[in-house]
């Protein structure tokens, strides 16, 4: 399907890489013009570029740390400025943090900050101008590790646990504004994001095989085209009767047994017979 966003207005959040990048490539080809967020001006730049290469509008205001609140309102009083409405929010920011270089108090204050406070802060700052419009989309992502956690993470979890809260409570305050909210959670999708829990080389791809294997139904892992397909569901008209609604992206992952989870419990049940 083509233009399925046309003329459009998509603010996208942690669009300078990974899942982010591959929405904002996702809703341009279908006719939206896409605003940039993200911290790395050189990556977003890029971005833009690649998208107006290819025939698309997108735009880059400023770099942004989404847990900032001044700098989200900043952008989007500037889209606002020039577009005159917003019709989708993607918010697919999101960051883990070393707790080999910060003390376990910082990493949880900055992993709060920046994926809980600043989701929080990015949904408040568009939804003033989707009230007046009566009509807008919300795409929240939280992770599928928020309550199928393969590995302990407790603080991104624990953040991405409340994102989950915060599209509910949204969506059911939302709709009378016309105004749906709707959350991805993503299992194992091979992005840069990897890259601050573990060095790129055989290790990794023998933890991320393990994990496909053992856990994910569709026996693979996931990459950021596999998000982008869903995040233009919730963005379009397609989904024009769902709000509320949190989907796990991950192969299988939350909704059934994968083969090696199968095995191990018929192999428990047994036992127990």
């Amino acid at each position: 399907m083509v233009d399925m966003l046309k003329d459009q207005v998509a603010i996208v959040t942690g669009a300078t890489s990974g899942m982010g990048e591959a929405v904002a490539k996702c809703y341009a080809k279908e006719g939206a013009k896409v605003v940039i967020v993200g911290r790395s001006e050189k990556k977003a730049n890029r971005i833009v570029d690649e998208i107006t290469a290819e025939g698309g509008v997108a735009r880059f205001y400023q770099s942004v740390d989404v847990s900032k609140k001044d700098q989200i309102e900043a952008v989007v009083a500037k889209t606002i400025e020039e577009f005159g409405r917003i019709d989708i929010l993607a918010a697919f920011a999101g960051q883990t943090f070393d707790g080999g270089s910060m003390s376990m108090d910082e990493v949880l204050v900055r992993t709060t900050e920046v994926n809980q406070y600043g989701m929080y802060y990015t949904c408040f700052a568009v939804i003033p101008q989707m009230k007046k419009q009566k009509s807008g989309k919300i795409i929240i992502c939280s992770s599928n590790g928020a309550f199928n956690p393969t590995a302990p993470a407790y603080e991104y979890h624990m953040a991405k646990g409340a994102c989950e809260s915060l599209t509910v409570n949204l969506a059911m305050d939302m709709a009378k504004h016309g105004i749906r909210v709707n959350c991805i959670k993503p299992g194992p999708i091979v992005t840069p994001f990897w890259d601050e829990l573990m060095e790129d080389g055989p290790e990794r791809q023998a933890m991320l095989k393990g994990i496909a294997e053992v856990e994910v139904p569709l026996q693979r892992t996931g990459t950021a085209e596999d998000v982008a397909g869903p995040a233009l569901f919730f963005a379009s008209d397609l989904s024009s009767y769902v709000t509320g609604l949190c989907m796990y992206v991950a192969g299988g992952m939350g909704y059934v047994y994968a083969y090696g989870q199968s095995s191990i419990a018929h192999n428990s049940v047994a036992t127990r017979d």
